[in-house]
């Protein structure tokens, strides 16, 4: 595939906030990727933009000219490497500081859509390389039903960040379903129990309640046992702390008026994953407290609890950090996010040494989302488990929808 036309432009995110799409033209036709932004940033993400987003446009639009101009050849995922080195001639910097992780992912993505139409594939079709002959499975959609955090402005919201719902199911269509069916009945138990709540969501379209944490655990259970008993599926309970977002020195929570130390904050996370049952704990404590996620890890095996201990800005999708995590056992699974490093090549390097040390790799969305459907072919050509997403929302129904399609196609 040799690239016609490549153009970079500003478009609005789910959060009306500036993010940049990339459009590629080759002799198949037009191909589009854009790029998400988080709201809860680790500070060891990859800089999303250079000096500003219309620099980085400025900088996909020059590399675009001169990758079209020379005729570059991009026929596989590895040709990806070409696109990279060129991009390192103008950024040298290990942040991506001049041309921008969310630059570098669009583009990134936007190519590989185009080369999967050259091949008359479909981008899952076209990742999925020693993985083509083996059963292909679609992973598990972890929707986020209940929120609150740094995902809602509201004086009174619950201190985690998200209440999450994980079915066990075989097909995508029934978990994406159950999901559904979830929210339903949790925003059905708020109205009766938060005389507060207005209706009110967060960034990602989830419940926002003035509930604490344990009110809305409760919440969870009530629907959990509703939709077993209903439907006759397993469904998981999880949460996201983002305990980075609310640790200065101690762990503050507003809603409970606590201050927790860290061997405090470590009692009341172990005190309510075996209390309610959760199979999925993210972020429980701070963004380098490696040694406090292995000590978590411990606690609960102990406890006998089975629980998936997730790093999010613990580790940002960045190899070095998932070494540490991996070698220190912090974690259970880690996020991958791809635009938190912008490389795809980074990010299918930390996927594949995530699955050889036997770690639960995760594709997530972010807060602010587009209605590109990238790492839900991701998801399925790289073969990952599991997809965290929200559940209601235009920017979710557009991977939600895509994972659908997929479906019907196999």
């Amino acid at each position: 595939m040799i690239p016609l036309a490549i153009k970079a432009r500003q478009i609005l995110d789910s959060r009306h906030e500036k993010t940049i799409a990339v459009e590629v033209e080759n002799s198949e036709g037009r191909f589009e990727a854009s790029a998400p932004s988080g709201k809860s940033i680790g500070k060891n993400e990859k800089t999303a933009f250079g000096k500003d987003i219309n620099f980085s446009i400025e900088a996909i639009n020059l590399l675009g000219r001169k990758i079209c101009s020379e005729r570059i050849v991009l026929n596989s995922f590895d040709d990806l490497r070409k696109i990279e080195d060129f991009v390192r001639k103008i950024d040298k910097t290990s942040r991506l500081e001049i041309f921008g992780a969310n630059a570098l992912y669009a583009l990134e993505a936007a190519l590989l859509k185009a080369m999967a139409a050259s091949n008359k594939e479909e981008l899952w079709q076209f990742l999925l390389e020693e993985n083509k002959n083996e059963k292909i499975r679609l992973p598990l959609p972890l929707g986020n039903v209940i929120g609150g955090g740094m995902h809602i402005e509201q004086k009174q919201k619950t201190d985690f960040q998200e209440f999450l719902f994980l079915p066990r199911t075989q097909h995508f269509f029934d978990a994406y379903f159950i999901n559904l069916q979830a929210y339903k009945i949790a925003k059905k138990l708020l109205v009766e129990k938060d005389s507060e709540w207005q209706g009110e969501l967060t960034d990602e379209n989830a419940l926002a309640p003035t509930l604490s944490n344990e009110d809305v655990l409760k919440i969870m259970i009530e629907a959990k046992r509703e939709i077993e008993e209903k439907f006759g599926v397993e469904i998981g309970i999880g949460i996201d702390v983002a305990a980075s977002s609310f640790y200065h020195g101690f762990y503050y929570y507003k809603n409970k008026k606590a201050k927790l130390s860290r061997d405090q904050q470590l009692e009341y996370i172990a005190r309510i994953a075996k209390k309610h049952g959760l199979t999925y704990v993210e972020d429980p404590l701070h963004e380098e407290d490696f040694s406090g996620f292995a000590r978590l890890r411990k606690i609960l095996a102990k406890l006998n609890v089975r629980c998936l201990v997730c790093g999010d800005d613990l580790t940002c999708t960045q190899l070095s950090r998932v070494e540490k995590a991996v070698g220190e056992n912090a974690i259970d699974a880690l996020l991958i996010k791809p635009n938190q490093v912008g490389s795809l090549l980074e990010t299918k390097d930390v996927i594949d040494f995530a699955k050889h040390n036997n770690i639960t790799p995760i594709i997530s969305h972010r807060s602010g989302e587009t209605c590109d459907d990238t790492i839900a072919h991701l998801a399925v050509g790289w073969q990952l488990p599991f997809i965290k997403t929200g559940v209601l929302g235009k920017e979710r129904f557009a991977k939600l929808h895509a994972l659908l399609r997929i479906e019907r196609k196999l």
